[in-house]
């Protein structure tokens, strides 16, 4: 059964912390959620152009 997560995650190009960002994600297990949150940080990134990576990820 799918749970949801609140995530928050610090979000970096490997120079600078560039921030952090936040939202909700549904899946089966806390490892599932995680990579479907880095997933969607680097996705997010090459929207804007830039090479981001989620380097803390907290789930509640």
């Amino acid at each position: 059964m799918k749970r949801t997560y609140h995530w928050t995650a610090t979000v970096s190009d490997g120079k600078h912390h560039d921030g952090e960002s936040a939202g909700t994600v549904r899946a089966s297990s806390e490892a599932e959620a995680r990579a479907a949150v880095a997933n969607w940080v680097r996705e997010d990134g090459a929207r804007k152009r830039r090479t981001w990576t989620a380097t803390r990820i907290e789930l509640t």
